[in-house]
């Protein structure tokens, strides 16, 4: 069965998360604190704070939702929090439950999950943690506008050419070989959508999760042209490296086929 729907989440359960600093997955965490404020003269809004126990780095997590606390026994003590019984949220279903915890909360610091990859130009980067924050504040045609913006501006990037969006789309997939062509009809789509959004809004069902779907499509098709290529090369080096360290000058002299017309012949 495929779980790997659970790596785009905060929280896994009531123990593991994945964590938005050290971008390790499926690591353990504390709460530290919890409070609240008054959102609104009628409406409330909680704070609670998360430790990672890799990085040691607290995010910040705010909910419409008073969340019990509880505590367990943990053998150690973990370093910057002190205590043998550490909060958690409650195993108990009735209270909640914990494989949807993440949606008990609207909004998170840091905004963008997983931060992309730095191999990824700064203005690109810059852009998907502006969309992925309106989206958490749930400003669609802010977040859909900041899409479009990326893909413009990875045509600028590139030098694409074209009158169009769809030009330049068309223009990167033939100077970007390397990528699967698919990514690129991708970016088409999402221009075309988000297009429509922030100019017409003629999808009148437009949405949050449909907006997420083409955040993640977008950082993936990012992460294929920044930063698998520069993550081939790297292995490529690593393994001509080890090759070198394994076999010494003595032995690649020893390996040399003669060359074609030498007196070795």
């Amino acid at each position: 069965m495929d779980h790997s729907f659970q790596d785009n989440k905060y929280f896994v359960d009531g123990l593991i998360y994945n964590c938005p600093f050290c971008n390790r997955r499926h690591v353990r965490y504390s709460i530290i604190g919890d409070h609240y404020f008054h959102w609104s003269p009628t409406k409330s809004c909680y704070i609670y704070r998360v430790r990672c126990h890799s990085c040691q780095k607290i995010s910040m997590h705010l909910s419409y939702t008073r969340l019990p606390i509880s505590n367990y026994n943990h053998e150690s003590v973990i370093e910057g929090v002190g205590a043998r019984f550490i909060p958690r949220w409650p195993t108990d279903k009735t209270e909640i439950d914990l494989s949807k915890l993440d949606e008990q909360f609207f909004y998170s610091v840091p905004t963008s999950f997983f931060v992309l990859d730095v191999r990824i130009p700064k203005v690109l980067r810059k852009l998907m943690s502006e969309a992925e924050g309106s989206l958490k504040s749930n400003f669609l045609t802010g977040a859909s506008a900041c899409a479009r913006k990326v893909v413009y501006e990875l045509g600028l990037l590139h030098k694409a050419a074209g009158d169009s969006y769809d030009d330049r789309i068309k223009s990167l997939k033939l100077s970007l070989a390397h990528v699967d062509p698919a990514f690129f009809d991708t970016l088409l789509t999402i221009q075309q959508v988000t297009s429509e959004k922030v100019h017409e809004e003629s999808y009148d069902g437009w949405q949050a999760v449909h907006l997420r779907l083409i955040l993640l499509a977008l950082a993936e098709a990012l992460h294929e042209i920044y930063v698998v290529p520069k993550l081939r090369a790297e292995k490529r080096k690593a393994i001509l490296d080890l090759k070198n360290e394994v076999i010494g000058p003595e032995d690649r002299v020893r390996t040399q086929l003669p060359v074609i017309g030498s007196s070795e012949e």
